[in-house]
């Protein structure tokens, strides 16, 4: 299936606030629920995965009419590991990340788990594990804190996302669009660090004034004070 640059456009904002409602009911649930939070770690996880599911609707933006085969893309669609990785790459266009430390070594960056997928795994289902036979209970096994680690580190992460579904539903030029997708297929497709960022939107730069000043707005938040981590 072939989308059309409308419809990838659609697709990328309605994730993006399909992720924030996810978000907020995880919010809630972790913040204000006195008892048994661990369903806001599946949520969170869920919401995740739609911001990265936006990440790649961004970055295929500006090629949508020239792409033929979107085999790789339905591919990445349905990889929920995969998804909730990209996720992280909003910091690519803003260095917010916000994480709460609770003195648990165990509660690093980004998961305890053996992956997203198993974290919103153990969130929502009993299980029982076939070599030792002890049984998974979401109520028992899932902290508090682990619910609240989740959580917030999505916040920096909707900063840029917010940012940049923004520009693209104000009525800016394709070429304005274009910059900010080829920017995030960029980040996509080559080794690079938060460190490289600067540098390669200056070797972004073209004599077209409209593909300039998306780059210029990207630089912007990126450089943004208030932005940056304390």
């Amino acid at each position: 299936m072939q989308l059309k640059r409308q419809e990838v456009l659609e697709l990328f904002c309605s994730s993006v606030d399909n992720a924030y409602y996810l978000y907020q009911t995880a919010s809630e649930t972790a913040l204000h629920l006195k008892n048994k939070k661990y369903p806001s770690l599946g949520l969170a996880e869920l919401a995740l995965e739609e911001l990265g599911k936006s990440y790649s609707c961004l970055a295929m933006y500006s090629k949508a009419d020239t792409t033929k085969d979107w085999t790789a893309f339905w591919k990445e669609w349905r990889q929920h590991d995969l998804k909730a990785h990209r996720a992280f790459f909003y910091e690519f266009f803003c260095l917010t990340r916000i994480e709460i430390e609770f003195g648990d070594k165990e509660l690093k960056f980004p998961t305890i788990r053996q992956s997203f997928s198993k974290e919103k795994e153990v969130a929502f289902y009993v299980d029982i594990d076939k070599g030792n036979r002890k049984i998974h209970k979401p109520d028992t096994d899932i902290s508090d804190e682990e619910c609240l680690r989740r959580v917030t580190s999505l916040v920096g992460l909707f900063s840029a996302a917010f940012y940049i579904r923004d520009w693209l539903r104000e009525s800016n030029s394709e070429d304005f669009k274009n910059a900010i997708s080829d920017y995030a297929d960029l980040t996509l497709t080559t080794e690079m660090y938060q460190q490289d960022v600067l540098g390669v939107l200056a070797k972004m730069k073209e004599d077209n004034s409209e593909y300039n000043k998306g780059l210029d707005k990207i630089i912007d938040l990126f450089t943004n004070d208030e932005t940056k981590p304390k």
